[in-house]
């Protein structure tokens, strides 16, 4: 068995053709993703789990959610995770090789993902990646958004100048490389995971004129994370910009299936194309993630599963799904040891025969909301109070590019607090938790707090523009998160922090 699994970094699901191809008045070319979905089966009704990029990571790397027992982070010790489980195999061991330019990575709060792969391969020079290195700065262009704040990434840019000089490419290339040399052996499986279409939306000219881009201003292909302060012509230039990214990601895309065809590898290699999550392009006037509620534009993602030999071309999948269950699902091809502790489930039977894979699933960041969904409706559900906290339980005190604050690890506690750490004690940090931005805030007209969760139809409103009040349906959702919480082991004060009673 031979797998190649490309992850793609902010994907958004309805800007690819086989989903549509253009939520806002215009047509975005995606034909190499169109190209593999001919070849594959489609999922459309997948779901994020964990937010958003590490979280995401871990559990690509571990089948279980990370979102209920902390945020940002490393692997831990205690943690099954993928290439590991492949080398337990009983019979021949599966050789792993991780190629990617997602630099958080390498950076405090991502350890051990790409230590855990047989062999590595690591392209500089993503977003904030410490690679051009200047003591005084050169003047820089004029911009507007985070890139106005960001001396390191203007340097960044200057070293990529031209298509195959970026970093993406880059991957590819090295992609092409393996296949060549690795072409005639067997058991392996290759991690091809690259950062773009993730912000900062910079490419080279010649795709955002395919898009017709008018913009005049200064450079802006980053905007601030949060609600949206711009003017109609800067949304169109940043929805343009995503737009040329994702094209240009998937010429080289392309370029990855035409060595899959010149190396007649399509007929024993399974494909699988995914994201981490999606992002907010001025939809309900925000701007990227982690700030507002997970809206579908951020949650539902795209799922592009290719068989040995194009089995079940052009198949749909309408089973609910979502990130947790990808791990176990290679597994279950590569006939190697589930681990004791998953959260997925595999979805052999969803890509092979159409079955069912879960009712409802949960999803959401660390110490803010919890979401669910039965592919029907969602759901968002609040802290009960606005004095929220968290614990965060974890033997890698680390977090996004640092370690956790010295006055958060003095007021930890070390136990032994969850079931499936294998008696590795552990740090449980109180944390505060945050409430995902509402316009309207979350006091009534004396001040008092209200959590105002948000029940949605996605069938008569998939835009989620309209919630509806419906306290039997709101009511069956409650339940669904309280078993679901139950059923992975969620720590306690998860169901009081929501205020769902534990059972």
């Amino acid at each position: 068995m031979k797998i190649l699994f490309v992850i793609l970094d902010t994907l958004r699901r309805d800007y690819l053709q086989p989903y549509g191809g253009g939520p806002h008045g215009f047509h975005v070319y995606t034909p190499a993703i169109q190209r593999l979905a001919q070849r594959s089966v489609t999922f459309d009704n997948h779901w994020v789990g964990s937010l958003p990029c590490m979280p995401a990571r871990r559990e690509f790397m571990t089948g279980r959610h990370n979102f209920l027992e902390r945020g940002w982070g490393p692997l831990e010790p205690f943690d099954d995770v993928l290439p590991e489980q492949l080398r337990r195999r009983e019979r021949r061991k599966v050789f792993s090789h991780l190629i990617t330019d997602h630099y958080h990575y390498f950076y405090l709060g991502g350890e051990g993902h790409n230590s855990s792969f047989s062999t590595w391969q690591f392209e500089r020079g993503q977003e904030n990646d410490f690679w051009i290195s200047r003591v005084d700065l050169p003047a820089l262009p004029d911009a507007m958004g985070r890139l106005a704040t960001a001396p390191q990434h203007a340097l960044n840019r200057f070293a990529q100048q031209e298509e195959a000089d970026f970093s993406g490419p880059r991957c590819v290339q090295h992609c092409v490389r393996w296949l060549e040399e690795n072409r005639s052996s067997d058991d392996w499986f290759l991690q091809l995971e690259l950062f773009d279409p993730h912000e900062p939306f910079y490419t080279v000219p010649k795709y955002l004129e395919m898009y017709g881009d008018t913009w005049s201003g200064p450079i802006y292909d980053w905007p601030d994370y949060g609600v949206c302060k711009d003017d109609p012509a800067a949304i169109a230039h940043i929805r343009r910009a995503y737009a040329a990214l994702l094209t240009m990601t998937d010429h080289w895309l392309g370029r990855l299936w035409d060595a899959l065809d010149r190396l007649d590898l399509w007929k024993d290699t399974m494909v699988v194309l995914t994201t981490d999550h999606g992002t907010m392009l001025a939809e309900h006037d925000y701007w990227m993630k982690n700030q507002m509620p997970v809206f579908n534009e951020i949650a539902r993602i795209p799922l592009i599963v290719h068989l040995p030999g194009d089995q079940r071309s052009g198949a749909r999948v309408a089973a609910l799904t979502q990130t947790t269950d990808v791990m176990p699902t290679f597994l279950d091809y590569f006939d190697a040891p589930m681990p004791p502790h998953l959260h997925g489930r595999s979805l052999r039977p969803a890509i092979e025969a159409n079955e069912a894979v879960h009712e409802a699933i949960i999803y959401g960041y660390f110490g803010m909301a919890v979401n669910a969904t039965d592919g029907h409706h969602t759901y968002f559900r609040n802290p009960a109070s606005l004095d929220t906290f968290a614990y965060a339980y974890t033997a890698m005190p680390t977090q996004f590019h640092g370690f956790m604050p010295r006055d958060q690890l003095a007021a930890a506690e070390m136990g032994r607090f969850l079931s499936h750490t294998y008696n590795i004690p552990l740090y449980r940090v109180p944390q505060t938790g945050r409430l995902p931005h509402r316009p309207e805030g979350y006091t009534d007209m004396e001040g008092n707090y209200r959590a105002h969760h948000a029940l949605y139809d996605l069938a008569t409103d998939p835009g989620q523009e309209r919630p509806i009040e419906d306290a039997v349906l709101e009511g069956r959702f409650v339940e669904i998160m309280r078993q679901a919480l139950t059923r992975v082991g969620a720590p306690a004060e998860q169901h009081e922090r929501l205020g769902i009673a534990h059972p």
